[in-house]
């Protein structure tokens, strides 16, 4: 992330550096284990590094909502406890061979022990969350890690799908995406004293950050340069998931050209080989435009949703962050 002096307004990592650094010191803490596989693979995991937006989210939200307490840090490790496992799980369900420039935890130890150590950090979240006793806040999250597990599963069952339409796709990085990283907004705005409508509105602010968040995502996987995205351009494509630009151009290309996307995309091991074809027709027919306009259009609704907070430096770190998540290249 980019240093907070070469911005006018600091993001959120900026903002709130130092809990971040107490929150790293807290992970690699919280998954130690007596069993030296589970220590090792969540290591592996966590010592990647990663955005860290999701506890970045709940700590500036937490600011912006005027709580100054030290149980913010932990809900923070919470957060990014439960989102390293929902990696985890997605990495084997995926198949996947690298995350944040590392070979994946399952193609080291194996799925089994990957699926448990995931599990184990579920569990920590969850201890986590018992401790600091708030019914509300309990419910609030576990209600977002079953929509989590419920886009997983709705992916799943669109894997292949061609002809998926839009609306199916919001459907399904609302779920497994924007759920999670609403939530973290949301439990910031809970901490502190604020009222239920501005709790409503960080809920919202983040749930438009996370749609947001996830179709750049989506164009990242077409457009990004490896060594800066942590994992080979094209696994979508490779993995058989059907994102937003496809969509869009297959609903606006020639018969022709519709036909001939459909047919690299039925082979998905080929689909990667005829990466530049597909380029070129996502370009040719606004595939890639149209997504960007989309994400561009959420984050103008998460700015608007934070006027429902006082002004302070955290309101501002939260807006500059919704313009960057559409501006950045990994």
């Amino acid at each position: 992330m980019p240093a907070g002096n070469e911005r006018a307004t600091p993001l959120p990592f900026d903002l709130v550096r130092e809990e971040l650094r107490q929150v790293d010191e807290l992970l690699l803490q919280e998954t130690w284990s007596a069993v030296s596989i589970v220590r090792d693979i969540s290591h592996h995991i966590l010592g990647a590094g990663g955005k860290r937006l999701r506890p970045a989210l709940l700590l500036t939200t937490a600011r912006a909502a005027g709580y100054q307490g030290d149980w913010a840090i932990r809900l923070a490790l919470c957060m990014e406890l439960l989102h390293t496992a929902t990696l985890m799980h997605d990495d084997v369900l995926d198949h996947s061979d690298w995350r944040r420039g590392r070979v994946t935890a399952h193609r080291r130890w194996g799925q089994s022990a990957s699926i448990l150590t995931g599990d184990a950090m579920f569990a920590r979240a969850m201890r986590i969350l018992v401790d600091y006793g708030s019914l509300p806040i309990l419910n609030a999250v576990t209600s977002a890690v079953i929509r989590v597990c419920e886009g997983e599963v709705m992916e799943i069952a669109l894997h292949g799908d061609l002809d998926i339409a839009p609306e199916t796709y919001l459907r399904v990085i609302d779920a497994k995406t924007a759920a999670l990283i609403s939530v973290c907004c949301q439990t910031g705005g809970m901490l502190g004293q604020t009222t239920p409508a501005q709790i409503e509105a960080l809920s919202t602010f983040g749930f438009h950050l996370g749609m947001a968040f996830q179709m750049v995502d989506d164009l990242l996987d077409f457009t990004a340069k490896r060594e800066r995205w942590g994992r080979p351009v094209g696994e979508d494509l490779k993995e058989g998931r059907i994102t937003l630009p496809v969509i869009y151009t297959l609903q606006r290309a020639t018969p022709a050209d519709r036909e001939r996307l459909r047919t690299i995309l039925n082979t998905p091991s080929a689909a990667v080989e005829h990466m530049d074809e597909v380029l070129s027709l996502l370009h040719r027919y606004g595939g890639f435009e149209a997504a960007r306009a989309d994400a561009i259009a959420h984050t103008r609704a998460a700015r608007e949703s934070l006027l429902a907070l006082p002004a302070s430096a955290a309101r501002d770190a939260l807006a500059a962050l919704a313009d960057f998540v559409v501006a950045r290249d990994q």
